[in-house]
C-alpha cells in the first residue's frame, strides 16, 4: 500500500468551501469502504504505532498531503472571507479528521456520509465568520 500511488483525494473548488469539504471527505470515505483498502489502511495505521520506519512512511504519503491539502483549501477559503480570519486552520483540519479516524479506527463503526455531515456541522459553526 506504501509503495502505490496515492488516492486521489484533491479538493474541489467550486468557490463554497462546505461543498467542497463534504465533496472531498465523502470521497475519502467512499474510498476506504472499498475492500480491501479499508482493511489494509486500519492495518498500516496499527503497525506505524510500533515501527517507526511504517510510522514515517504513512505520515510522508498520506497523512502528510492531506493534511497539507486540506489547510491549503481552508485557507484559500478564509482569504474569500467563508471562514472566520481568526480561526486556526492545522486546529480545523484536527476536528475534521479526528472523528473520522476515531470512528474508523477506534470504534470500529461504520463511516457513513450522514456521519460527515454531522462533523461539518459541528465545525462549521466555529469557523464560519460572526457578525
Amino acid at each position: 500500500m506504501l509503495t502505490s500511488g496515492e488516492p486521489g483525494l484533491d479538493y474541489p473548488d467550486t468557490g463554497d468551501i462546505v461543498a467542497d469539504l463534504r465533496q472531498q471527505i465523502r470521497a475519502a470515505v467512499d474510498l476506504l469502504a472499498q475492500p480491501p483498502l479499508g482493511s489494509l489502511y486500519r492495518a498500516l495505521v496499527g503497525e506505524a504505532q510500533h515501527d517507526p520506519l511504517v510510522a514515517a512512511a504513512l505520515n510522508e504519503r498520506f497523512i502528510r498531503p492531506q493534511a497539507e491539502r486540506t489547510v491549503a483549501r481552508l485557507r484559500k477559503a478564509q482569504q474569500q472571507g467563508q471562514l472566520s480570519p481568526d480561526f486556526d486552520l492545522d486546529v480545523a483540519m484536527a476536528i475534521l479528521s479526528g472523528p473520522l479516524y476515531f470512528r474508523f479506527l477506534i470504534t470500529q463503526e461504520p463511516l457513513t456520509h450522514e456521519y460527515v455531515e454531522r462533523v461539518l456541522d459541528a465545525l462549521l459553526v466555529g469557523m464560519t465568520p460572526r457578525p
